[in-house]
């Protein structure tokens, strides 16, 4: 080291501890002295720098129309009485306007069109960063109440039980009215006759919740074809009225057959068959 660089050293390296960690390490030392030790206040410090670093991303990281959300995590699964604040959130960076909304617009879209399109680009680009938008989210995005987004949400989900499921909290974390997971899975291994890992793959959700979901309409739809009230399927599945009403709605729109008249009928079949097998031995 040059003479003059070991005097600007001593002269400007103060300069150059004038940084956010340094003062959050002083805070952390003057005003909880005695609770973090030397080794754990840096890493403590460093930590929390990181987080206010992915919390605020550089502006050359948000380019023209874009805006930095804060969007709940998508494996932190919501409980009873858990609050925000004690889930862990991530921020996600979203396209509030693209080009492609003005091009809808210069061919003719509607704004009913654009708030569609919209509602599905928001929700999969948080999605691919490790975050789900729920109701509330989309309604302040968009200016919109919660009601005009939920039945934006519902109607498109509605349009075909062939639409990809919309990732967002309500479908994802079983939130609120939403059914259109429960629609998107039951159509696809019932009436479409998918296997649960493809279903799995192309709804966001585990083996083990396909087949939950699946097995439930199944359950409500033995109790109805057994001629049970929705009360009494209600104590005999332990699921709630308003679902067992939104599974028997899934179960006349999918015109799924009487399960008693398919499992006579394949008894009966059984049956003969036996029966001419032994006429055969004889």
């Amino acid at each position: 080291m040059t003479a003059a660089a070991s005097s600007n050293a001593k002269i400007f390296s103060s300069s150059a501890r004038k940084t956010f960690h340094h003062a959050l390490t002083h805070l952390l030392k003057t005003e909880f002295p005695g609770i973090f030790g030397p080794a754990v206040t840096e890493l403590f410090a460093s930590q929390v720098e990181q987080l206010f670093q992915k919390f605020h991303p550089p502006r050359e990281r948000v380019g023209w129309g874009q805006l930095v959300w804060l969007a709940v995590a998508t494996d932190d699964l919501p409980g009873y009485g858990k609050r925000i604040e004690d889930t862990r959130l991530v921020p996600v960076i979203l396209d509030l306007v693209a080009r492609e909304d003005i091009d809808g617009l210069l061919d003719g879209r509607t704004w009913n069109d654009l708030r569609q399109a919209r509602i599905t680009r928001l929700c999969q680009q948080a999605h691919a960063q490790g975050g789900l938008l729920s109701q509330v989210d989309l309604g302040l995005l968009l200016t919109q109440s919660n009601s005009a987004i939920s039945q934006v949400m519902r109607s498109q989900s509605r349009s075909s039980p062939e639409m990809p499921l919309l990732p967002s909290r309500g479908s994802l974390h079983d939130l609120g009215q939403t059914v259109s997971h429960k629609r998107s899975i039951c159509y696809k291994r019932l009436v479409e006759k998918k296997t649960t890992s493809q279903i799995a793959n192309e709804t966001f959700h585990s083996p083990q919740a396909v087949e939950q979901y699946v097995q439930d309409l199944r359950r409500v739809q033995l109790c109805r074809d057994q001629g049970l009230t929705i009360s009494d399927t209600s104590q005999v599945t332990g699921l709630s009225t308003r679902l067992i009403e939104e599974y028997v709605q899934l179960i006349a729109e999918f015109g799924l057959p009487n399960l008693n008249e398919t499992s006579t009928s394949q008894k009966t079949e059984f049956t003969n068959g036996t029966k001419r097998q032994g006429t055969k031995k004889k």
